[in-house]
């Protein structure tokens, strides 16, 4: 039996002056290519429709270990480093097993 696919939800909350600057960094710095990396199923940058300020992306990999190599990508880290100062708060992040 494999191991059920690896769902991760990082939540944002982003200055209200910042919203569209965030946007387009993190398509480009994140979304696109976090979709190139191996084993990655899906990858959404999702706006919260009440407060267009909190952001959610939406995660699945194929393993604990394509999540693992992604997260230890150098471009990784600068992309985190170039969307932090955005933020209104620390972001959170969720690893999350679907168990049905």
């Amino acid at each position: 039996m494999s191991e059920p696919h690896v769902r991760v939800i990082a939540r944002f909350a982003v200055k209200p002056d910042q919203v569209k600057a965030f946007v387009a960094a993190a398509r480009e710095a994140l979304v696109e290519p976090s979709r190139r990396d191996a084993g990655c199923i899906q990858y959404d940058l999702c706006q919260d429709t009440g407060d267009p300020g909190r952001f959610a992306m939406i995660e699945a990999w194929e393993s604990e270990e394509a999540l693992d190599a992604h997260l230890a990508q150098p471009w990784l880290r600068e992309a985190v480093n170039r969307l932090l100062p955005m933020g209104a708060e620390p972001p959170s992040v969720q690893r999350l097993r679907p168990v049905s």
